[in-house]
Order: C-alpha cells, then sequence, then structure tokens
C-alpha cells in the first residue's frame, strides 16, 4: 500500500511515512507506534520521531517535513493546539491527529486544526474493547489519510 497525498496537481505515492509524535509522557510513544504499524501503516514503511514537548516538535519541525503528526492535548510545556499554527505554517500538507486521554483536548485539539482525534486510552489497552477501538480508529484514520 502507499499513501496518497492529495495537492491541488496530482496525488503522489509514498512508500515512506514520516510520523512525528508529540507527547510530553514518555511510555505512550511506543503504544501509539505500534497502534500505527498495525491499525494503519501496516504495510507501509515509517520512520517515527518524538518530541516531548512544543520546543522540541518546533525544532524538529524545521528540520524535517512530516507526512503525519500525532498531536497530545495537554504536552507539559503548553498545550497541544498552540502548535497546530507552526506545524501548519512549516508543513502546510501535513495531517495531524490529536491524541489525548481526554476528549475535551481532543475536541479543543480539532478546533484548532487537527483532521481527526483519538483518546490514547485504549491504544494501550489490550482488552477486547481496546482492540475493537484501535480497529475502528485504525479504519477512520486510514480514510483520513486517503489509504483506503
Amino acid at each position: 500500500l502507499k499513501l496518497k497525498i492529495y495537492t491541488e496537481e496530482k496525488i503522489i505515492m509514498k512508500n515512506l511515512i514520516n510520523i512525528l509524535i508529540v507527547d510530553d509522557t514518555d511510555f505512550v510513544h511506543k503504544p501509539i507506534e505500534d497502534f500505527l504499524k498495525d491499525f494503519v501503516f501496516n504495510n507501509i514503511e515509517t520512520i517515527f520521531y518524538s518530541a516531548y514537548n512544543t520546543e522540541q516538535a518546533k525544532h524538529i519541525m524545521l528540520q524535517k517535513k512530516f507526512d503525519l503528526v500525532m498531536l497530545d492535548g495537554d504536552v507539559g510545556n503548553g498545550w497541544g493546539y498552540e502548535i497546530i499554527p507552526n506545524i501548519l505554517q512549516h508543513n502546510p500538507d501535513v495531517k495531524i491527529i490529536s491524541s489525548s486521554n481526554f476528549d475535551e483536548f481532543n475536541f479543543r485539539n480539532t478546533d484548532f486544526g487537527c483532521h481527526a482525534s483519538v483518546n490514547k486510552t485504549y491504544i494501550y489497552e489490550w482488552n477486547d474493547e481496546g482492540r475493537t477501538y484501535r480497529t475502528r480508529m485504525g479504519n477512520m484514520l486510514r480514510h483520513v489519510l486517503g489509504l483506503e
């Protein structure tokens, strides 16, 4: 499978996806990576980058273009929605997904420009409810990202 990136002129097919995870909680980075690999990009090569606060995220985004940014609502030294304009200014074609444990943060992030949101609580729960949620969210993200 290849990621379809829509531009005004054409659809660009990619075999490699660069993903930035912006979250101040270290132990959720790996489960988010696993979720994205298993439920969204299962046959596409992915490279993951991590930022643990808004300043790190801004610095990394100046050096690299990303296809996807997973953005927490409360990023330790700031709110996720505060850096959405910086993300879009540097890379207007990027897809931004809000990933918070709290729906109010996800709602706020989508109000400020995120393309979709996932409640990361279920990303690292391995019971039946968590698996069902990951499957549903994986399908939704595949749709948002043009992978269907």
